[in-house]
C-alpha cells in the first residue's frame, strides 16, 4: 500500500507542476518565440505520468 501511496502523490506533483508548463509552453508558442524548453519539460511530465500510470496499473492488476 505504501508504494501505491507514493506513486499517487509523485502523480498529483508531477501533474501540478505540468499545467504551469503547458502554459508557458502554450503561450510561449502564441508569441512566436522558441518554445522549446517549455516543449521538453512538458514533454518529459507526459512520459512520467505514463510511466507511473502504467506501472501503478501493472502492479494491481
Amino acid at each position: 500500500m505504501t508504494t501505491a501511496l507514493i506513486g499517487v502523490i509523485v502523480l498529483i506533483l508531477l501533474i501540478i507542476s505540468f499545467v504551469p508548463n503547458y502554459r508557458a509552453m502554450k503561450s510561449a508558442k502564441e508569441q512566436g518565440s522558441n518554445a522549446t524548453r517549455a516543449t521538453i519539460i512538458v514533454g518529459i511530465d507526459i512520459i512520467l505520468i505514463v510511466l507511473i500510470i502504467v506501472t501503478l496499473l501493472l502492479k494491481y492488476m
